[in-house]
Formats: structure tokens, sequence, C-alpha cells
């Protein structure tokens, strides 16, 4: 009788531990298909005000925006808009130096980095003509954090 208990709680706890490592991954899936989302809107959003930008720019000269904050969570979740090498977009929370592996451009996908001690997932891609670079990044632990009911 012991023994099929005790094989009874090993077998349900291996079987918890496989549903919690499935559902983490699937979760970690979710968020970097959101991060993916969101940097495909900035490519689309920027490519249009970039043809403003060259437009203009025989008048202004070409300077980065900060986009304000908007939500009390934006500091969780940041993004750049490089253009042509300059930082023409960010949001409050982002730095002014790219958001890859020890403050360098990287060329596509995920990664996750450390900015000001803090564990960041970021996802970069490339606008159609490649001379637009997108980071959407969000804290990696607000991203794993347990919801809070």
């Amino acid at each position: 009788m012991a023994a099929a208990l005790g094989l009874l709680v090993v077998v349900w706890s291996a079987t918890a531990l496989a549903t919690w490592a499935d559902a983490r991954h699937e979760l970690d899936e979710l968020l970097d298909g959101h991060l993916a989302q969101a940097a495909a809107l900035l490519v689309v959003q920027q490519a249009h005000e970039i043809e403003e930008l060259q437009e203009d720019e025989d008048n202004h000269e070409r300077r980065g925006v900060d986009a304000p904050s908007l939500h009390r969570y934006a500091p969780k979740a940041a993004f750049q808009v490089w253009h042509e090498g300059q930082l023409v977009l960010r949001s409050s929370g982002a730095p002014a130096q790219p958001m890859g592996p020890d403050g360098q451009h990287f060329s596509q996908g995920f990664e996750t980095i450390t900015i000001a001690g803090e564990r960041w997932r970021v996802f970069t891609t490339r606008g159609a003509e490649q001379d637009v670079q997108v980071y959407v990044a969000e804290m990696v632990d607000y991203a794993t954090a347990p919801p809070i009911w």
C-alpha cells in the first residue's frame, strides 16, 4: 500500500512538473509572438514616417523622438526604431544605445539581454529596405511573473 501511494506521488509530481514546463514554454512563445507583432507594426508605421522625414530633411536636422509613457506598465516594455544607424524613435524607458547584446545591434530574432541590471527579452527586425531596424522588448521578470488576482 505504501509503495503504491509512493509511486502515485512520484507519477503525479512528474506529471505536474512536465505540465508546468510545457505551460511555461507556451507562455514564452506567446510573449515572443507579441513582441514580433509589435515590431511589425512599428516597421510599417516607420516606413511611412521615414518617407516624410526624407522629404523634410533639407529643412530640418534629423533628431530622435522619445515616445510618451501612456500606461502604468509602460516601464516594463520598451521599443526603439533606428533608421540608417540613427535612433529616430524610442519609448520613454528605452536606452539611447541599441537594445542588443552589449549595446550593439544584432541582425534579427530574439535575445535575452541585461539593461541597467534588469533582464529584458528583445525582438529585433528590419524593414523591407533593410535601413530600418526595430527593437521591441519586455522585462523578463514582468513577462514571466504570475498574475496577481
